[in-house]
C-alpha cells in the first residue's frame, strides 16, 4: 500500500502506486488540509509506503520505519576500523576497483563503497527495495543531500534483478559483494533489528535461502575478475557451506574473501 504524507505528495504517490502495481490509501494521520487520492486509510497490521518531501518511507505494521541509507553516500568514516574498504580493496593502487553490490537491500555498504570512489551496480530483486533506493539516488543526484553525495551517487547504477542471473550473464566486475541477510535461527548472532523487520515485511523474503547460497556465491566467482566478498555474522558458517580462502573479522561481522572462478 502506498500514501502521501500531504497533499502535495499525492501525485508522487499515485505514481509509486503504478509503479509498484500497490493499493494508493489516503494521506497520512495528520496531514496538511486536503486528503490525498485514494481509498480509505490502510487496515490494521498493514505495510504502507509513504511517499514525501523526505523521500520514500516504509512503514511497518508494527509501526518501524525503514528508509533507504542515502546518508551513507555523503561519506565520513564509519565506527572502528573500515574492514569493508579493506575488503573491497578501497586503496589499491590505481585508484578503487569496480564493484557489484548484488544484495543491495537498503544500500548502505553500496553507498559506503560509492563515497569512498567506487563505480557501484546495485542489484536488488526486490521492487520495494529497489524503489527505495531509486529514490534516494534520485535525491542524492538532485543535490538535496549535498555535494558529496550527488558525486557519490553519480558512480552508482541501479537494476531491478535476481542477481543469480546478472551475474551468470557476464563477467569483468573485479570485485562482487555479497551481504544475505543474517540467519534468524541457529547459534548465530541476533539479526540487526532492521534485519528482523524487513523479514516481517516481505512476502517473499529478499534474505538468500540456504538452498540460493551456494549457487549465488558461483554465480559472484563465476563474474569477479579479482574477489567475491561475503559478509556474514561473527559466528555463521560460510555462505553455501563452502570455505573462504581468507577473512577480515570485526566485532560483529566478518568478511568472507573467495578468489574468482577459473574462466
Amino acid at each position: 500500500m502506498v500514501r502521501a504524507v500531504t497533499l502535495a505528495d499525492a501525485a508522487a504517490a499515485e505514481r509509486w502506486a503504478a509503479r509498484l502495481d500497490a493499493r494508493l490509501v489516503s494521506a497520512a494521520p495528520g496531514a496538511a488540509p486536503g486528503t490525498a487520492p485514494g481509498a480509505a486509510g490502510p487496515p490494521p497490521g498493514a505495510n504502507v509506503l509513504e511517499v514525501g518531501a523526505a523521500g520514500l518511507t516504509l512503514v511497518t505494521a508494527a509501526g518501524r520505519r525503514i528508509s533507504a541509507a542515502a546518508g551513507r553516500l555523503a561519506g565520513g568514516a564509519l565506527p572502528g576500523r573500515d574492514l569493508l574498504a579493506r575488503a573491497a580493496l578501497t586503496n589499491r593502487q590505481g585508484g578503487p576497483p569496480t564493484v557489484v553490490d548484488a544484495t543491495a537491500g537498503l544500500g548502505a555498504d553500496g553507498f559506503h563503497l560509492a563515497a569512498l570512489g567506487h563505480a557501484v551496480t546495485m542489484l536488488e530483486r526486490e521492487p520495494l527495495f529497489a524503489a527505495l533506493l531509486e529514490e534516494a539516488l534520485d535525491r542524492a543526484r538532485g543535490g538535496a543531500l549535498g555535494a558529496a553525495a550527488r558525486a557519490a551517487a553519480e558512480r552508482v547504477s541501479l537494476v531491478l534483478v535476481d542477481a543469480r542471473a546478472h551475474l551468470s550473464a557476464a563477467r569483468g566486475a573485479e570485485v562482487v559483494y555479497l551481504d544475505p541477510m543474517f540467519p534468524a535461527t541457529g547459534g548465530t548472532a541476533l539479526p540487526p533489528k532492521e534485519m528482523a523487520a524487513l523479514r516481517a515485511v516481505l512476502v517473499a523474503p529478499a534474505a538468500v535461502a540456504a538452498g540460493e547460497g551456494a549457487e549465488l556465491l558461483s554465480a559472484a566467482r563465476a563474474a569477479a575478475t579479482r574477489r567475491v566478498v561475503v559478509k556474514r555474522a561473527l559466528r555463521a558458517p560460510p555462505l553455501g557451506e563452502v570455505a573462504p580462502s581468507g577473512s577480515l573479522t570485526g566485532r560483529t561481522v566478518r568478511y568472507d574473501l573467495y578468489a574468482p572462478a577459473p574462466a
